[in-house]
């Protein structure tokens, strides 16, 4: 009864917040929080403004002085109250004192309208650009405007692998007098396949489907992003039993002629007393009402596994026996990232289990 009352009051509460926020908070925040705040966490005993804002890919003098001024330089935070993590899903702020909607922009001596912020050492010959949002990877921005990363890199000085690319920018992806036609490198083998290089060393020769590795891409998120299982990609990319052979910044085979690569996981399964699939292997002390479940590939941190489920790091220790301070997660094993009788909210990173 009393949670009920709880999740009530809380209910009423965002019902009272209204419009303030661009997403409203899932509990109480300071009236000082940035008014297009539009992700937030909840703050417990143990958080602290570093590895929030860590975790979230700001920088903690932002966290603490612009988003949340409530929360000043010595980082004081309440248990239970709702703090900003981004602003304006991630676009940054336009700085033109214009009514328009459209970017800020200057215009530079080539002709050419350039939208601001830029990535630091851009070319000057630059008439085409991409707004880099949070997550994408540098393969993912040259893919969707067909150019390779060397191009993207270089255009953009991002370094020779292309670590350097900021985020929340804009970047160059063409420039005058070149095509932004992919021009990758490759090969025609004997399936009648053109293969782009490099590629991984011991691929299958029957490949029909190609993606590049950028630095930080782990096994899981390849196989993720392309429908297949991380068995497929060991296979196909003679990559070891654990995926740990697979090179970066080169391409590896996500697809075989006469294979679909439609994700149909031969992960072993076994069926628990909740009626729920559980693929195998799993963490050890992992809870029996499970319903959901994520693979720990090597040099997931713990965030990251949380983040990309829309949980909390308290959550994924208490469903995994994971330690005080998640340091018994195990890598290459089936995690639990949700329970029977919970509701998520995504937008909010909040869970609500009934009855607590």
């Amino acid at each position: 009864m009393k949670a009920l009352t709880q999740l009530l009051a809380q209910l009423g509460l965002f019902a009272a917040l209204g419009s303030a926020y661009l997403q409203d908070p899932p509990t109480s925040a300071d009236p000082s929080t940035v008014s297009d705040c539009s992700w937030w966490i909840i703050a417990t005993s143990t958080d602290t403004c570093a590895a929030i804002a860590g975790a979230n890919g700001i920088s903690v003098s932002d966290f603490e002085l612009v988003y949340n001024p409530s929360v000043g330089t010595e980082c004081t935070l309440n248990a239970g109250q709702s703090y900003c993590v981004e602003r304006n899903y991630g676009v940054p702020p336009v700085t033109s004192t214009s009514t328009s909607s459209a970017p800020a922009s200057t215009t530079t001596g080539n002709g050419i309208t350039t939208p601001t912020p830029t990535q630091p050492g851009m070319v000057s010959n630059c008439n085409k650009f991409d707004f880099v949002a949070t997550g994408d990877s540098c393969s993912t921005v040259a893919a969707r405007n067909g150019i390779t990363v060397d191009q993207l890199s270089e255009w953009n000085s991002a370094g020779p692998d292309c670590t350097a690319l900021w985020g929340k920018v804009y970047v160059c992806v063409g420039v005058i007098g070149t095509s932004t036609t992919s021009t990758t490198t490759s090969t025609t083998t004997g399936n009648g396949i053109s293969t782009p290089t490099p590629t991984q060393p011991g691929m299958v020769s029957n490949c029909n489907k190609f993606d590049y590795v950028n630095k930080g891409d782990s096994c899981s998120v390849i196989a993720t992003r392309n429908g297949i299982t991380i068995a497929n990609l060991i296979d196909w990319n003679n990559a070891g039993t654990d995926c740990t052979s697979l090179w970066a910044e080169v391409y590896v085979c996500v697809g075989v002629v006469g294979t679909s690569t439609t994700l149909s996981t031969s992960t072993t399964t076994t069926t628990t007393g909740n009626g729920v699939s559980t693929p195998t292997p799993t963490q050890p002390g992992m809870v029996p009402n499970c319903n959901k479940f994520d693979f720990a590939n090597k040099g997931d941190s713990c965030s990251a596994i949380a983040s990309r489920n829309g949980i909390s790091v308290t959550d994924l220790i208490l469903w995994n026996d994971a330690g005080t301070d998640c340091t018994s997660i195990w890598a290459l094993v089936y995690v639990c990232v949700g329970v029977i009788s919970s509701v998520f909210r995504n937008s909010t990173q909040v869970k609500y289990q009934w009855g607590k």
